[in-house]
């Protein structure tokens, strides 16, 4: 087997002394708080995304060497590793096409799929999807990188364009050789599972852990977005082509059978356990409660979605002229329950800033970005054709620098110690080691000053700019007894970071 930079310390596990992080179960930085970050976008594992609903013979390839390179020059140290089901499909109304290569198992035929090429045979796996999968963990972890093994989407399968989000997937009827039909998301992600779909889920699912079991940079996730057991809005029925907004089953309990798959694989077979998180299901029968399977499910980590009571009724912070959901603007504190994977995709898609990064960091959460200024590329390629509606490169930078600012902090911090805290200063925002260090937010910009409580003691004062990111020292601040102590940022303008540590 490949060694990766990162084997020494083994693979993850929730921290005991902080469970808002992970922690390697050995090596040198085991008991050190992990903190992870980064931007994701949806070919970050198979090929054949572009503009426009239909795609070349040939797909588009992702260079996934320029990739690694684009996040580690930003500081970051995470991967949301895409897997979309679909071998043909489209997103944003038709403005994309996803028709992704290579899927998990061999296009032998007899007959031709949708697509004009071989069906599939779902009972032989095409070795090329798992040797890719490796590789591209493997290289993730040499450059330092976590990565989020996803393994289903559910958005895709209900929420992107009729009919190929069924009719595309290789379990549809004419696209394989086994007679297995599925007719809609139900029949893939909703319990009773036909036990011929499901043998071939837990044959997939297994045949995945065996392929990456061993690589320490690994964690598991079981689906995108899945749904919940409720009906999309008539606006987001309008936008898919359809009559009347449908109601689709729940995938909770198949979620939570998808966990336990794992877990008894890993176990069965001695592997070491790697953490699994469930994230968002959209839609939910009731809005401000899509929180609470991922709550109760047996996943080490959740990436919550929008819960906001503005939002019950349908309404959706997408939607014209409503304002941001809780999880953008003033993130709850993270209580410890479950380690948070706070991803923009599920609360505010095609939004992201540095404010965003810094507040979600100091709330004791992990920022994470879908990105969808990549589609166009890995670097600024100028104006995009308006019909795409894709986002501008450079839109997302300072969302993207930020990721990487609040790691080097994350790191800097003895992390595994500290707590979010919303009354140390008058902020709102710090990350607390109480009498040692002190990660302190203004938020506003405009020069006010701000206060934090803090025991008697001398600290050594540092200030960073969030938008500027320049940093500045300050003279040490001795506090001669216990109490509040006023600071102004030096920069004049702009959000900034307090950085105190205890000295002497």
């Amino acid at each position: 087997m490949t060694t990766t930079s990162l084997r020494a310390d083994g693979p993850l596990a929730v921290a005991t002394r902080n469970p808002r992080y992970f922690t390697p179960t050995s090596g040198p930085r085991a008991g050190r708080a992990v903190y992870l970050t980064g931007s994701h976008i949806w070919n970050n594992l198979h090929d054949g995304m572009g503009p426009g609903p239909e795609g070349p013979a040939e797909p588009e390839q992702l260079d996934y060497d320029a990739y690694l390179r684009f996040l580690t020059d930003r500081g970051h140290n995470f991967i949301r590793l895409w897997r979309w089901e679909q071998f043909r499909s489209q997103a944003a109304g038709g403005n994309y096409h996803l028709n992704m290569e290579p899927q998990p198992w061999a296009r032998t035929g007899p007959g031709t799929a949708k697509d004009g090429k071989p069906r599939f045979d779902l009972e032989r796996f095409d070795e090329s999807f798992f040797d890719r999968l490796r590789d591209r963990v493997i290289r993730a972890g040499e450059a330092g990188i976590y990565v989020g093994v996803m393994l289903f989407d559910g958005w895709a399968l209900h929420l992107s364009p009729a009919p190929d989000h069924v009719e595309g997937h290789p379990f549809h009827a004419g696209n394989n050789v086994n007679g297995t039909s599925v007719t809609s998301i139900d029949d893939l992600q909703v319990q009773p599972l036909d036990p011929t779909v499901r043998d071939l889920q837990a044959a997939y699912v297994r045949k995945v852990v065996d392929t990456v079991h061993d690589l320490p940079n690994v964690l598991w996730e079981v689906a995108n977005e899945s749904a919940g057991g409720g009906a999309a809005s008539e606006e987001f029925a309008k936008a898919l082509g359809m009559d009347e907004p449908p109601v689709w089953g729940d995938s909770t309990e198949w979620q939570y059978w998808v966990i336990d798959v794992v877990k008894q694989h890993e176990a069965a077979c001695g592997y070491p356990v790697h953490p699994i998180g469930m994230t968002m299901q959209f839609p939910v029968a009731e809005q401000t409660r899509v929180n609470e399977p991922l709550l109760r499910s047996a996943a080490e980590w959740i990436s919550p979605g929008y819960d906001d009571e503005i939002f019950s009724n349908g309404r959706h912070p997408m939607s014209p002229g409503e304002p941001p959901s809780q999880w953008f603007a003033d993130p709850p504190v993270a209580d410890g329950a479950k380690v948070i994977l706070s991803d923009t995709d599920h609360y505010a898609p095609g939004q992201g800033d540095a404010l965003w990064a810094w507040k979600s960091f100091l709330r004791g959460h992990h920022p994470i970005l879908m990105d969808f200024g990549l589609i166009g590329g890995l670097e600024p390629a100028g104006a995009s054709p308006a019909d795409t509606g894709e986002p501008p490169f450079e839109l997302y930078e300072p969302a993207r620098w930020a990721m990487g600012d609040t790691r080097r902090y994350a790191e800097r911090l003895n992390l595994i110690d500290t707590q979010p805290d919303r009354t140390t200063a008058s902020t709102g925002y710090a990350l607390v080691n109480p009498g040692s260090e002190y990660l302190v937010l203004e938020p506003h910009g405009d020069g006010r000053a701000f206060t934090v409580d803090l025991p008697a003691g001398s600290y050594a004062v540092e200030w960073f700019g969030v938008a500027s990111r320049d940093t500045s020292t300050a003279d040490p601040r001795t506090i001669d007894a216990a109490g509040t102590a006023e600071f102004a940022a030096p920069f004049g303008s702009g959000p900034a970071v307090l950085y105190l540590r205890r000295i002497g």
